[in-house]
């Protein structure tokens, strides 16, 4: 079967909108590596999307991938994406779909990414949690997006024991969100707390 109808198989598949985004990710991977043999890493809002189960929601795909535009054009536009400036739009009545492709290397560990395979035999790749994290942070601490807050919490709570806060406390002192880090975190404990409490 062609990339271009697995993704049309799962849009019509009934299941929830994360589950249909992450497997259409993994089939935009599977094009991707096949043509151009490098991994697309989901980073922004999807990847804070992924890391709250659905809770925070875009559909905005920011992926990292390390190559040209016409490349990159060239393989969406076979899976029926269009071009719209700076997004390739996949226009469904089942989700709508907007992908960017951000320059630059990748703003994390590539050993922390977290691997995800899905049932259709297809891997996405999404920036691990710590990294995902300290973006937010930043934004949060140095661009006053106070809003970032709820978020940043979701994530804590929600991969509390998967973090790895030696790594993270390294980066958020690096990075000067540090305190930051150490408020979210005191809070986040505080509701996990709570609710083992309750």
């Amino acid at each position: 079967m062609s990339y271009e109808k697995e993704i049309k198989k799962v849009l019509s598949s009934g299941k929830d909108e994360l589950d249909k985004k992450i497997e259409i990710i993994a089939i935009i991977t599977s094009a991707i590596e096949e043509n151009l043999n490098i991994k697309p890493v989901v980073v922004g809002d999807q990847a804070v999307e992924f890391y709250t189960t659905g809770g925070y929601s875009t559909m905005d795909i920011d992926i990292i991938c390390e190559s040209s535009i016409a490349d990159i054009d060239e393989i969406l536009s076979n899976l029926g994406f269009t071009r719209d400036q700076k997004y390739w739009v996949y226009d469904d009545e089942e989700l709508e779909l907007a992908i960017e492709v951000p320059s630059g290397p990748l703003a994390g560990d590539k050993e922390r990414i977290t691997k995800v395979h899905t049932p259709n035999g297809h891997t996405a790749y999404f920036i691990g949690i710590e990294d995902i994290l300290i973006d937010r942070l930043n934004a949060y601490a140095h661009w006053k997006e106070n809003w970032q807050e709820e978020w940043i919490l979701g994530m804590m709570i929600l991969n509390y024991d998967g973090i790895d806060w030696d790594y993270i406390q390294n980066r958020a002192k690096n990075e000067l969100v540090e305190d930051n880090l150490n408020e979210l975190k005191f809070k986040a404990k505080k509701v996990i707390e709570n609710d083992i409490d309750n």
